[in-house]
């Protein structure tokens, strides 16, 4: 039991880590002013608890940090892969380019202040890591470190003074990372001066609403739903039918007359499209169809995983079974239920026809949300072995030969599985629940152990350096965020809560946004957030990467 207690075997050394994950979470409940550090208490635990002396066992500790990482960068890939590359269409492609542009800022100026400080790379790396305040970066800086300049990441057990001292940087800037931006953000709201309607205003153009329109133009009137919906190639779906106030189905492909009522579901920036072929909208408050009769609305959970990457037309629901799919809502995504969209497992359909239509469609589909809470592990262990295998592949760069890394090679297979799988047929579908539980089982887990092998020497690196990277971390944080978000203002025009949310998700700072969602609580800024999250986790992780490449290769 002494060794247990206060020996350095690897009971001991997971007792630590697990008192040091509890204590930081229950300290991660701590907020001043809405502002919290969110899981970094682990890591300033970690860091106090080994300045005290207590032991663990370096070679657990390397292990336990390299896990962590890996299945954190994996699961977020595996959560942002299906939506990845269509954040870059439509209103997401100026998001990203906004926040690419933030990222090559940050970049610039690290070269800068690297170039007239003296300082060392590693530790320049974690100032920049915590100025934007992505972990998963700080943790792929260390291990590139050791993987390029000494041949292997395992060096670190050996030598870890490194790897220390990059996340000390990392543990004093972060903090500054968060507030800069949060000030930032303050200023602009000032100068701004942001309007109510443009606080009030939460919808995005992709946001599909439910609209009801009246015929009127006699351009569509004698042709058949399926007719006008190939004729004008607008992305919409009708729900229902309703003339001289009769249901009619719309299952059966009826030929349009004039004066009947359609209810739609369609993007919001097709509306207007949506008059031009059909006619004027009706108030919502007299003019709604009610689904009266034997049609019913409904939501069906595709369960079945053969159905993963088939066409959702190739069901015939409609032409087989009458129901009608309006809308499917994917990962708290709303697509609308055309033909070509391709299933995934986990999809919740939408759906309009009587109680029997509906019930014979549900056994075409599954259903059955008990198959949902079953733990689909196989994609998740085989896509990290791919990641692996990918991350360890020797490339020549420079005239040397280095390799991808574990974090970005994880992070590449999981984004790719995400969005290509199911048209392989492959069912990557994880609960969200699932999924964010294993993320933040990495991430706790990669903190706790970074924490412990960084205290021993926090202190003196504090001293020499600390005054300097929160200087230097202040210049990074600001002045990318300050340039960005005048340019999104007056070149791009968008709005202050857009602002937010593109500034929040460039810098992959969940503290702040979490700061700024309790203060100005509107949904666009999260909208703006989600879109750009993916890309500049992905460029952040890998520009830590290409860093360490260019420095020692």
């Amino acid at each position: 039991m002494q060794e247990f207690f206060f020996g350095s075997g690897t009971g001991h050394s997971l007792m630590v880590l697990v008192m040091v994950i509890g204590i930081g979470l229950l300290l991660n409940k701590l907020k001043i002013k809405n502002i919290t550090l969110g899981p970094v208490w682990i890591l300033f635990t970690g860091i106090a608890i080994s300045a005290a002396g207590i032991k663990t066992d370096p070679l657990f500790l390397h292990f336990i940090k390299e896990f962590g990482l890996v299945l954190f960068v994996f699961n977020i890939g595996m959560q942002m892969g299906p939506g990845f590359f269509s954040s870059f269409r439509g209103k997401g492609l100026k998001l990203n380019l906004l926040s690419l542009i933030m990222i090559a800022l940050s970049v610039i100026c690290f070269g800068v202040l690297l170039s007239f400080s003296g300082k060392d790379v590693p530790s320049m790396l974690g100032v920049l890591s915590g100025a934007v305040t992505n972990t998963p970066a700080m943790g792929t800086a260390q291990q590139s470190y050791y993987d390029v300049a000494n041949g292997s990441f395992l060096a670190e057990v050996q030598n870890p003074e490194v790897a220390s001292e990059i996340a000390s940087a990392f543990t004093v800037v972060y903090p500054v990372g968060i507030l800069c931006l949060l000030l930032v953000l303050f200023i602009f709201r000032k100068a701004f001066r942001p309007g109510t309607s443009e606080n009030a205003d939460r919808s995005t153009s992709d946001f599909i609403e439910t609209i009801t329109v009246q015929v009127v133009n006699p351009g569509v009137f004698g042709l058949n739903l399926s007719g006008i919906g190939e004729k004008f190639k607008t992305n919409y779906v009708v729900s229902s039918l309703v003339r001289k106030g009769v249901n009619i189905p719309v299952a059966q492909d009826p030929a349009i007359e004039q004066g009947d009522l359609l209810t739609i579901d369609v993007p919001a920036k097709y509306i207007t499209d949506i008059e031009v072929v059909f006619g004027r909208i009706e108030s919502a408050s007299d003019k709604t169809p009610a689904i009266t009769g034997e049609l019913v609305k409904r939501k069906l959970l595709v369960t079945k995983t053969g159905l993963t990457g088939r066409k959702l037309g190739s069901l015939e629901l409609a032409s087989k079974y009458g129901v009608t799919v309006t809308k499917v809502n994917r990962a708290g995504v709303s697509l609308i239920g055309r033909p070509d969209l391709m299933l995934q497992m986990g999809d919740t359909l939408s759906v309009i026809g009587s109680e029997e239509q509906i019930k014979k469609a549900s056994d075409i589909v599954g259903n059955s949300s008990t198959d949902l809470e079953k733990p689909n592990l196989v994609p998740v262990f085989i896509g990290i072995g791919l990641g692996l295998i990918v991350g360890a592949i020797p490339l020549t760069f420079l005239g040397n030969t280095i390799r991808f890394g574990l974090a970005a090679g994880c992070i590449v297979v999981s984004i790719l599985l995400g969005y290509y799988g199911p048209r392989f047929r492959i069912t990557t579908y994880t609960t969200s629940s699932a999924n964010k539980m294993m993320r933040e089982l990495g991430l706790c887990l990669m903190l706790g152990a970074i924490g412990l092998g960084a205290g021993k020497d926090f202190g003196r690196l504090f001293c020499a350096d600390g005054a300097t990277w929160l200087l230097y971390g202040a210049a990074i944080a600001l002045v990318p965020a300050v340039l960005t978000g005048l340019l999104a203002r007056y070149s791009f025009k968008m709005s202050f809560v857009e602002i937010c949310g593109l500034l929040t998700g460039a810098t992959t700072n969940a503290p702040a946004l979490s700061t700024v969602m309790a203060n100005y609580k509107n949904d666009k800024t999260a909208e703006c957030y989600a879109t750009v999250y993916p890309m500049a986790m992905f460029l952040r992780i890998l520009a830590a990467e290409i860093i360490i490449l260019i420095a020692f290769a």
